[in-house]
């Protein structure tokens, strides 16, 4: 068997072999950071639980990890790129909460489990369902329109948030920067017409100018829309609005030089890129270093094992307390009036000690509706995935890819409707409908 067979084998997305390793791997050193690193340093707080699995639980739990990897491929469409990065930060976490934490029954266990499952087959699968046809606005906008908005909006976010601007060391200064972040965000009210722009420049018009900037050798200009996130970061002190254009200028130069490689086997060099640097930070978690601690607890804490660590903390608040039935959402709240709680969502499952912003299957799935919302929330989901693949099927997907990366961040930590409105998923899916950069920049 020649070495190419062997990697193939290993790494590529149509080798069974290949996802049944990473995932099966992934899962059990996930599990082992959970218990001896999630609990052990931050089982204090009330919120996080490792109840040990029976044997018949640590099989479904196996089972159900590893069936929907079984029915991704290769990377065509971007519905199965966002879906993977989903899979893999939300589902996989989302799981294994629920078979270690703490009064929960084995219907709900199971149900949640279930369903959950089966929409992240669907996922996976939809990108094979024929595209709607002719999804675009017409006559498109030029792009100088594009630019010019994107202009104005900057000025005025500059204008109205000036005197908030603050520049810190996102890995010295943490303290620094959660006390402006937190002094900041209650500056402004959370229907505040400022918060919509900040969202609209950093998920839809600064990404969606920078791909094309950067696609046609505008350097300059890329300049610019890295400045502007600069100045977004000195006002929300997200360590993600500081990261997220490098990442973004990574990940264009990346894919556009290895496109095939990365659409055979993004699953494995993220699965084992988390496998290894995991293994890594679990190794010196146990420095007194303090910038070594706040790396440590940013990655395996905020970043890989967030999302177990938020379900266990919703499920134990609605175990409790009213589910929302979507109230929680504004436009059904100005209609209804009927949130039960006098605080923002995430506020109130944390007790007020914290933000505890999640991902959609946590806020429109559980806190609305328990199981029933899960299931709701797994449904539009699929709709908006079909609708994004046939809106940007004319475009290349390379591009298409980098596009979304703001939005796919958002939905790892908000509620999809803010992910659509606040978050500017809705704006980006406008501006790819409505403009068409290639041939107007190509022919410039």
């Amino acid at each position: 068997m020649t070495m190419k067979n062997i990697l193939h084998i290993l790494l590529d997305a149509n080798s069974l072999t290949s996802k049944f390793l990473c995932v099966i791997i992934y899962i059990f050193i996930y599990d082992y950071i959970y218990e001896e690193y999630i609990y052990e340093i931050f089982g204090y707080m009330g919120s996080v639980d490792y109840i040990p699995m029976s044997l018949p639980e640590r099989f479904s739990w196996i089972l159900l990890s590893l069936l929907p990897i079984m029915f991704y491929h290769r990377i065509e469409e971007i519905s199965t790129f966002l879906s993977l990065f989903i899979y893999i930060f939300v589902y996989i976490p989302l799981v294994h909460a629920l078979f270690v934490t703490f009064g929960i029954s084995s219907f709900e266990k199971y149900a949640y489990a279930c369903i959950l499952c089966f929409y992240f087959i669907l996922y996976f699968q939809i990108s094979r369902v024929p595209l709607l046809k002719g999804v675009e606005i017409r006559p498109f906008c030029p792009f100088l329109v594009i630019e010019l908005i994107t202009l104005v909006l900057t000025l005025l976010f500059v204008a109205m948030r000036a005197g908030s601007m603050h520049f810190v060391n996102i890995f010295t200064q943490i303290d620094m920067l959660y006390e402006l972040r937190e002094q900041n965000s209650g500056q402004v009210e959370e229907r505040s017409l400022i918060l919509y722009v900040q969202g609209w420049l950093s998920g839809a018009f600064f990404p969606f100018l920078l791909v094309w900037y950067l696609k046609y050798k505008s350097y300059i200009k890329s300049g610019l829309v890295l400045f502007g996130y600069l100045l977004l970061f000195m006002v929300d002190m997200q360590k993600i609005t500081f990261l997220l254009p490098v990442i973004l200028i990574m990940f264009f130069y990346l894919i556009k030089w290895k496109e095939e490689t990365i659409c055979n086997r993004l699953h494995s060099i993220m699965f084992w890129a988390l496998i290894i640097f995991s293994s890594l930070l679990m190794a010196v978690s146990d420095s007194d270093n303090k910038v070594l601690f706040a790396i440590v607890s940013i990655v395996l804490l905020r970043t890989v094992c967030v999302t177990g660590w938020l379900t266990q903390m919703y499920l134990h608040f609605f175990q409790e307390n009213p589910f929302t039935y979507y109230t929680h959402i504004n436009i059904v709240n100005a209609i209804t009036n009927a949130y039960p709680y006098d605080v923002p969502l995430g506020m109130a499952v944390a007790y007020n000690s914290q933000n505890a912003n999640a991902t959609f299957f946590l806020t429109e799935g559980i806190a609305s509706w328990g199981i029933i919302g899960v299931a709701i929330t797994g449904g539009i989901f699929l709709f908006i995935l079909y609708l994004i693949n046939s809106i940007t099927s004319k475009y290349h997907k390379s591009d298409i890819f980098v596009l979304f990366i703001p939005s796919l961040a958002s939905m790892l930590n908000a509620s999809i409707f803010s992910t659509l409105l606040t978050g500017g998923l809705f704006i980006l899916i406008i501006l790819l409908a409505w403009c068409n950069p290639m041939g107007e920049l190509k022919t410039a």
